[in-house]
């Protein structure tokens, strides 16, 4: 019985973690250039080579690593993208 509840926790746990990493990023959440880029990437078929070419374009516009998802979408728009 016990283990039916272990594995019935496990279980939720997991569900709630799944959960939070499908949570939509926040506009005012501070992130990596790296982590909008996989959500970017998920929302827009790119090519791999194309994340260098928009950092260095941000980083030319003053955007540092660990900056807002507002911040990097507006600088995507200057991209033209």
């Amino acid at each position: 019985m016990k283990e039916k509840s272990l594995k019935r926790q496990i279980k939720e746990m997991e569900d709630a973690a799944r959960e939070q990493n499908q949570a939509p990023l926040q506009v005012d959440d501070v992130l990596s250039f790296d982590q909008w880029w996989v959500a970017l990437s998920r929302r827009m078929t790119l090519r791999a080579s194309l994340k260098e070419i928009v950092w260095a374009d941000f980083n030319s516009r003053g955007l540092k690593k660990e900056d807002t998802a507002a911040n990097y979408e507006s600088a995507l728009k200057l991209f033209g993208l």
